[in-house]
């Protein structure tokens, strides 16, 4: 297969839409309105991440998407991604480790949907560890992460086009596949990501949201303190690290005065919750609103 790859073409993408139709045969066809959003849909996400510089480490890169001709089975795209600025170069490093394709972006977007992130770290190979509030860890690179901030209802509508045909009750999931064309042969097993209808209801328009909240007291050690932003702190309790904002003025002054905090030291913190519930998703902020009290690392292990 590889001997009749475009030099060009840096990345093979298969998107595989599975179902039944109404009579228990194999779904072979969608609606072409639903092939048009889904094309439309990965247009879009591919060239944010492209501008973003996700593709490559030498900046955006310019690309497009080629459609290869259905094959028997379920209803399946085959889509080429193709790039027009120096293709030696993109190409050569298309399988390098680090370096997403498409089925992952999509993954990582229909996930930061779904799962709200309960904690992140920068790590030194410029990926960001993310740990989502389902309790999953992911590592994504720095550039995909910094993207997945942005564009959240452009972003929905593009996920919501790729998953146009499961709005269909005959079609049940989407499986993504893809790889680095260099890569792919006959006989390639590729990472397979599949999508489901909790998914695409996931990627909705917004339309219910239902806000609550509750007060507690917890013990918990300060993981991580920044002196310029409140809002950037994390807490450890129990076998959780949670990031927090610090709303109590009077301990964020005596930590501007040079209170020495350990790690190891013990804090007693009244926490608000805020709970937000949107379209099946659940997003929970945590608010310290007073440092009630604490004792040094010392004074905790005797």
């Amino acid at each position: 297969m590889k001997s009749n790859i475009d030099d060009n073409v840096v990345e093979f993408l298969t998107l595989r839409f599975e179902g039944e139709t109404e009579d228990g045969r194999t779904l072979h066809e969608l609606k072409a309105s639903h092939v048009a959003e889904v094309l439309e849909g990965l247009v879009g996400l591919a060239s944010d991440f492209a501008k973003a510089g996700v593709f490559g480490e030498d900046g955006p890169i310019s690309s497009e998407l080629l459609v290869q001709p259905p094959r028997e089975g379920s209803f399946i795209l085959e889509i080429l991604r193709v790039v027009q600025e120096n293709p030696d170069i993109v190409a050569a490093g298309a399988g390098a480790a680090g370096v997403p394709t498409l089925s992952q972006i999509i993954w990582w977007a229909t996930k930061s949907v779904r799962a709200d992130v309960s904690d992140f770290d920068y790590l030194e190979n410029d990926n960001v560890k993310v740990s989502w509030q389902d309790g999953t860890v992911q590592e994504v690179p720095r550039a995909a992460w910094n993207e997945l901030q942005k564009r959240d209802r452009r972003r929905k509508k593009q996920l919501r086009q790729i998953m146009a045909p499961m709005s269909d009750q005959n079609v049940t999931s989407l499986e993504l596949q893809a790889s680095p064309a260099e890569e792919v042969t006959d006989e390639d097993v590729r990472e397979v990501f599949t999508l489901t209808q909790p998914d695409y209801e996931a990627v909705q328009p917004d339309e219910s949201v239902t806000e609550s909240h509750q007060i507690f007291e917890i013990e918990a050690q300060m993981s991580a303190i920044d002196f310029d932003d409140s809002t950037k702190w994390r807490i450890k309790a129990k076998d959780s690290t949670r990031a927090v904002i610090v709303e109590d003025t009077q301990f964020l002054a005596r930590v501007s005065r040079g209170l020495a905090i350990r790690k190891s030291d013990i804090f007693k913190l009244k926490v608000r919750e805020d709970k937000v519930e949107k379209n099946g998703k659940t997003r929970r902020t945590w608010t310290v609103l007073e440092v009630k009290s604490y004792r040094k690392a010392h004074i905790a292990d005797d």
